[in-house]
């Protein structure tokens, strides 16, 4: 599946294609086990079972190899997603290890991001950059006009701007809360889904490369 995140239209970078990790390091590992009904959704890109998009075209470069998804947004900002059916009644967490391999480190034009809960253009954004700095966005339509960062959450983190790095969506009782690489900055209250997509994005000239994608019920 792909989708192109149509509102960030100013970004402007440099060339960003052709690396590889050479070797699978996952921190994920064991986690495929569903007998507990623990596992919403699970992928650490050994194969292609969920139909990732693999692409070399104007809009991305994309590709599985050696347990990893690659992906390079050409021109504007691009993102791929799958839909997961989560029961918000019950507490989940949303978690994805992630290494930027290339790109403008600014996070005021470059960043990356993790989104959930997204549909016809309105979404949470968890976004970062290799400058350290992140924050949580509520976006309402494909103008980026129409995102609000929340209030408190652009900080600069502890996010390792040459490594992979875990970020994870806690929701627990009527609180979300922000992690990466298990350390939490920020918090706030749970609301509504607007859809059932999760998924990554990658700033303009952006690539990322990505070891797993995990939903699990707490």
């Amino acid at each position: 599946m792909k989708m192109l995140i149509g509102f960030i239209t100013l970004f402007i970078g440099i060339n960003c294609f052709g690396q590889t990790v050479s070797a699978k390091q996952s921190i994920a590992d064991g986690l495929q086990d569903t007998s507990t009904g623990r596992i919403v959704f699970f992928d650490d890109f050994n194969n292609n079972k969920n139909n990732w998009t693999i692409a070399n075209n104007k809009d991305e470069i994309s590709r599985i190899d050696s347990g990893f998804y690659y992906l390079t947004a050409v021109g504007h900002a691009y993102g791929e997603e799958q839909e997961v059916k989560i029961d918000t009644r019950k507490d989940f967490q949303i978690e994805t290890r992630i290494k930027i391999l290339r790109g403008n480190p600014d996070h005021k034009n470059y960043y990356s991001m993790l989104f959930f809960f997204f549909f016809s253009m309105s979404s949470y954004y968890f976004t970062f950059a290799k400058d350290g700095f992140a924050s949580v966005e509520l976006c309402t339509s494909k103008n980026q006009r129409s995102c609000t960062i929340m209030n408190g959450s652009l900080q600069k983190t502890m996010l390792n701007p040459e490594d992979f790095n875990v970020y994870l969506v806690r929701k627990k009782g009527n609180m979300y809360s922000f992690f990466i690489n298990n350390t939490q900055f920020y918090q706030m209250p749970f609301a509504p889904f607007f859809g059932n997509l999760i998924g990554f994005g990658a700033g303009r000239k952006m690539s990322l490369v990505i070891d797993y994608l995990k939903v699990i019920y707490l």
